[in-house]
């Protein structure tokens, strides 16, 4: 992962998931979704303040739900909200940068197909028996709305950083994937499917 984010953010996050950890953690990721469906309306209407402000509380509640999570004691609902509601929420704020006019619309499907496929390929190779994929890949969810942010930010002094940091997605987000894809084949090039194991 290039900025690690998930990495630190559990220490930082820790005393508050602690003092949430009644409220259920679905709460946090629907939150979630609501501040990335903002920032989409942010993106559209070229409101700078309101992309960068509410791109913080997507990733601040992005992390806070899986912190809560893991204090609640993960289940199998709340690992599939949390899923498919980043991917709905990924949606929109790659939809509203190319609506809003930061971006082509080949370079921002191009993001798109590499977001929706790392998200995907991880839970595709996790299905198959591998017990956890984090950290394998340069550009995970946990890495893409941080460098949004931060090309948000640095669009306040230079007009072209959003596009730019939609190169830096375009081209990180397809590489994680090829990076799965490779570990995926060494990881169960030797081992036999479940069907021919029975013959």
């Amino acid at each position: 992962m290039l900025l690690q984010v998930k990495k630190f953010s559990a220490k930082l996050l820790r005393p508050l998931a602690k003092k949430l950890v009644k409220i259920p953690a679905n709460y946090f990721t629907l939150f979630g979704l609501i501040s990335a469906v903002i920032s989409f309306f942010g993106f559209i209407f070229n409101h700078l303040i309101i992309i960068i402000i509410f791109l913080f509380i997507t990733e601040f509640f992005d992390q806070l739900d899986g912190v809560v999570a893991r204090l609640q004691g993960p289940t199998i609902l709340g690992g599939f909200l949390d899923s498919t509601l980043d991917r709905i929420g990924d949606f929109f704020l790659f939809i509203g940068v190319i609506l809003g006019g930061y971006t082509t619309i080949e370079i921002g499907l191009i993001v798109l197909i590499g977001a929706f496929l790392t998200s995907y390929t991880r839970a595709k190779i996790e299905a198959l028996g591998v017990d956890n994929l984090y950290g394998v890949g340069i550009l995970e969810r946990t890495d893409r709305v941080p460098i949004l942010l931060i090309g948000a930010i640095l669009h306040i002094w230079f007009p072209t950083a959003i596009w730019w940091t939609m190169i830096v997605l375009a081209i990180g987000t397809n590489i994680t994937v090829i990076q799965r894809i490779i570990f995926a084949y060494h990881e169960f090039s030797k081992k036999k499917h479940p069907q021919e194991l029975k013959l």
